[in-house]
């Protein structure tokens, strides 16, 4: 993450401007915790400012985070600037100085743009957690008839792809860092040809974090297309004989196996892999059942207003837990009187979000985006609205 360090820091009176970057506001926790909201061009992320014991840290706030990376190390030149530090410690300076994102950043799209702008007009292929991107761009240059999705929550791996599609002349791909256990909930009925899953983590120790889950096979049958196929491809023999299991308990009409199958392209693992004469497992399910299109579900807005101070009040961390969800109250900040932040995470046990409400002029929203209109994030939303509206 970018940071920079400095010994001594005195705030100037936000807000306050330098370049293209805004400083609105510090919120500060009971921790002492800082967080600065910051706009760049009608885009708002946070920087975080810590104090230890014989410096200031200011850094790129994690959960807020704005991709190119160059956002957010050029926001924190323009606040060192504006505060006229001597820094001690620096990782913000590049090669090329301007830092100019390389490739069309109109291809990465939040989830949302999914829920209300995309376009069904082609088929759809997707593939989950494509890291170099050479099978992705691979695909998408044999098949140009086809609008490609490509998942991935590594931010070098995205502006690599990013770059790539401008240097290969590639239109026909859309970026999305969301994780692909909600995103499938978010695309239409009988809309997609392929979903590629190739090497995901194993996370045999943590085997709640597989992509491969009862759910999400549920899923991406219900998005798959008559003939459509979910293509599993791994190394790993436990994460094969899991993946085996899993979908054979759900009694799919066919399913087929391969082993050391060549593909005419291979990721650079892939070809790790191979000089490690390692096996190499495919499973393709194939759908051959038309679904239903969900139903929608509906938006989760806040149309009351709420007085922060009182919130502030009676604010503490908890957990609310339901049967398939939970909101996790973490953290508050105090910006002024009647405006600040709250910390949370909420959603499924196995795929929540983590967000924070935004309280401002008696309103409040999420931020740094509204939640996705999924089952479970509507049944937090409620455990929410419960905990700001009370009497």
């Amino acid at each position: 993450m970018p940071n920079i360090q400095t010994k001594s820091l005195e705030l100037v009176k936000f807000p306050a401007t330098f370049g293209d970057y805004t400083f609105e506001f510090i919120a500060t926790s009971l921790r002492d915790e800082k967080l600065l909201f910051t706009t760049y061009k009608e885009r708002s992320f946070c920087l975080q400012i810590i104090q230890r014991e014989s410096n200031f840290l200011i850094k790129g706030d994690k959960l807020t985070r704005i991709s190119p990376v160059s956002i957010i190390q050029n926001a924190l030149k323009s606040f060192a600037k504006l505060h006229n530090l001597t820094l001690t410690f620096s990782n913000i300076e590049t090669k090329n100085e301007s830092q100019k994102p390389k490739g069309d950043l109109k291809i990465l799209k939040n989830a949302s743009y999914f829920e209300k702008d995309f376009k069904y007009d082609k088929e759809l292929w997707i593939e989950v957690g494509f890291g170099s991107g050479r099978h992705l761009l691979h695909q998408a240059k044999e098949n140009p008839n086809i609008q490609f999705i490509g998942l991935e929550i590594h931010r070098p791996s995205i502006e690599q792809v990013i770059k790539q599609c401008k240097i290969q002349e590639i239109d026909n791909i859309i970026i999305s860092d969301f994780d692909a256990r909600v995103f499938m909930q978010l695309i239409k009925s009988n809309s997609v040809g392929r979903i590629f899953v190739h090497f995901p983590v194993p996370w045999d120790k943590k085997p709640h974090r597989r992509i491969i889950s009862k759910s999400f096979i549920e899923e991406s049958l219900r998005v798959l297309k008559i003939e459509g196929s979910l293509e599993l491809r791994t190394d790993s023999e436990n994460y094969f004989a899991y993946s085996y299991e899993t979908m054979q308990a759900l009694e799919i009409y066919e399913l087929n196996i391969r082993k050391n199958h060549d593909l005419k392209i291979s990721s650079k693992y892939e070809d790790r892999w191979k000089r490690q004469e390692k096996n190499i497992y495919d499973i393709t399910l194939i759908n051959y059942n038309e679904s239903k299109e969900k139903e929608p579900t509906p938006k989760l807005t806040f149309d009351k207003k709420v007085n922060f101070a009182d919130i502030k009040k009676r604010f503490t961390k908890h957990i609310v837990r339901d049967e398939d969800c939970f909101v996790h109250f973490e953290e508050i900040y105090q910006a002024s009187e009647n405006s600040g932040m709250i910390k949370l995470s909420l959603g499924a046990y196995e795929k929540c979000e983590h967000k924070y409400l935004l309280f401002k002029n008696n309103m409040v929203q999420y931020f740094p985006n509204v939640s996705l209109q999924i089952v479970q994030n509507y049944k937090s939303h409620q455990k929410i609205k419960e905990f700001l509206y009370v009497k």
